[in-house]
C-alpha cells in the first residue's frame, strides 16, 4: 500500500478517484440516452459547481438541488437551469426564491400543496419572468408527494389555472434501497412505474397531460429500462457510488470513487481496533451489512460501531482483526451523501497521486 498517494496524508481525510468519477458520470449520461431520458442529476451528493458543470457538458438539461442555499451556491457558480426538489411554503422562502429568479435562475419547482402552487404563483407574478412546476407524487416512500390521482390532478389543474408552467410530476424511490432483499428490486420498480403510470393517465384524461414525468434516485435509474413512464431521471450517489449501491448491485467496489482514509490510532484488544475516523468523518447511516462502511483492504473486517472521532473495527468471525498501530485504511461510506456533506474539502486522486483539494462548496447549505 506505501505506493499510495493518500498513505501519507493527514487522516482522517476524504479521496475523491478523478477517473473514476468521470467514467461513472459518462456511464450514467450514456444509459439514460440509450433509454431515450433525460438525466437531471442531483448535486446532493457531491455538492460541487465543478462536478454540476460537468454534468451539464455531458448533456443534463438541468441540474437538482433540493435547498435553495444550494441553488444560490449554483448560481454564482453561472448555473442558472436547475430543478428544486424541496417544497418551498413560507414567506422567507418566497422572498428568496424570487430574488435568486431576479438573477437569472431557471427553476423547475417541486410542489405538493397548494400553499406550495400559490407561492410559486406569487413568485412568477412578482418577477415577470416563467416558473415550472411538477406535482409530486407518493410512490411508495411515503415522505412528501400526494397519494391519489384525484389529489394529483385537482394540484395539477391549479398550477394550469395560474401563472406558473405545470410541467409535469415527479417522484422520488427512496423505498427501493439497500434495505430490500435485492431480488426485490425490479419488482419494486416495476411498482414504480405503475403508480406513475396510473397518475400521468389520470392527469391526459383531465386534460393536463404531463410533459415531464421525472423519477428520482440512483437505484430506480439502475433498472431504468424498467422505468418505461419516466421521461427523466435523477439520480445523485451515482457520482461516486457508495457501499449501500454496493449492497444493492447498483454498483461494484471498483466503480466506488469516493472513500475515507483513516488510521489505526488504538488496538486495545485482540479483537478490536479503533480509527480516527468516526462519526463526524463518515456516514452515520445503517449499520448495513452490520457496519457502517465497507473497509476496502480487508473485506473481513467490519466497521461496528462510530462516536463522534473514533470508529472500532472488530472481525466478521469475532476473531483477532490482525491491524496495527499507525495503520492506513480506506472506508466506502455506507452513504456517501451524507458524507461528503460532513467535509470543507477533500482530496482529488489520479493514477494513485494526490493532484488537488477542492473545496465542498455547497457543504452545510440546508436552508
Amino acid at each position: 500500500m506505501s505506493e499510495r498517494a493518500w498513505d501519507a496524508v493527514d487522516t482522517p481525510v476524504v479521496v475523491v478517484d478523478r477517473e473514476r468519477t468521470e467514467l461513472n458520470l459518462v456511464a450514467m449520461a450514456e444509459l439514460a440516452r440509450s433509454l431515450g431520458k433525460d438525466l437531471v442529476p442531483h448535486t446532493k451528493t457531491h455538492k460541487s459547481p465543478v462536478w454540476a458543470r460537468r454534468q451539464l457538458e455531458l448533456g443534463a438539461p438541468r441540474v437538482m438541488v433540493a435547498k435553495l442555499t444550494e441553488a444560490e451556491a449554483l448560481l454564482q457558480a453561472g448555473i442558472t437551469r436547475q430543478y428544486i426538489g424541496y417544497p418551498l411554503v413560507d414567506a422567507v422562502k418566497e422572498i428568496r426564491l424570487a430574488e435568486l429568479v431576479d438573477r437569472g435562475l431557471e427553476a423547475v419547482v417541486a410542489v405538493d400543496s397548494e400553499a406550495g402552487a400559490d407561492l410559486l404563483g406569487r413568485v412568477a407574478e412578482r418577477t415577470g419572468r416563467s416558473l415550472s412546476a411538477l406535482v409530486e407524487v407518493d410512490t411508495g416512500f411515503h415522505r412528501c408527494g400526494l397519494e391519489t390521482e384525484e389529489d394529483v390532478v385537482r394540484l395539477a389543474r391549479r398550477l394550469a389555472d395560474g401563472p406558473v408552467d405545470y410541467a409535469g410530476i415527479t417522484c422520488f424511490g427512496g423505498h427501493i434501497n439497500w434495505r430490500r432483499a435485492r431480488a426485490d428490486l425490479p419488482a419494486l420498480v416495476d411498482a414504480e412505474d405503475a403508480v406513475l403510470d396510473r397518475m400521468a393517465t389520470a392527469l391526459l384524461r383531465a386534460g393536463l397531460a404531463p410533459r415531464i414525468i421525472s423519477e428520482g434516485g440512483s437505484i430506480p435509474a439502475a433498472f431504468g429500462e424498467r422505468l418505461k413512464t419516466a421521461t427523466e431521471i435523477r439520480p445523485g450517489t451515482y457520482i461516486y457510488k457508495d457501499y449501500c449501491t454496493m449492497m444493492c448491485g447498483a454498483a461494484t467496489e471498483a466503480e466506488c470513487a469516493a472513500f475515507a482514509v483513516a488510521t489505526v490510532v488504538s488496538t486495545p484488544a485482540g479483537d478490536r481496533a479503533v480509527l480516527d475516523a468516526g462519526s463526524k468523518t463518515l456516514s452515520g447511516d445503517g449499520p448495513a451489512d452490520g457496519g457502517f462502511g465497507y473497509i476496502r483492504e480487508r473485506p473481513d473486517l467490519i466497521l461496528a460501531s462510530l462516536s463522534e472521532e473514533h470508529g472500532v473495527v472488530r472481525a466478521r468471525n469475532a476473531g483477532p482483526t490482525g491491524l496495527r498501530v499507525g495503520e492506513r485504511l480506506t472506508i466506502i461510506p455506507n452513504h456517501v451523501c451524507t458524507m461528503m456533506n460532513l467535509h470543507d474539502r477533500f482530496l482529488v486522486a489520479q493514477g494513485g497521486t494526490i493532484v488537488e483539494e477542492w473545496p465542498v462548496v455547497m457543504r452545510g447549505a440546508v436552508r
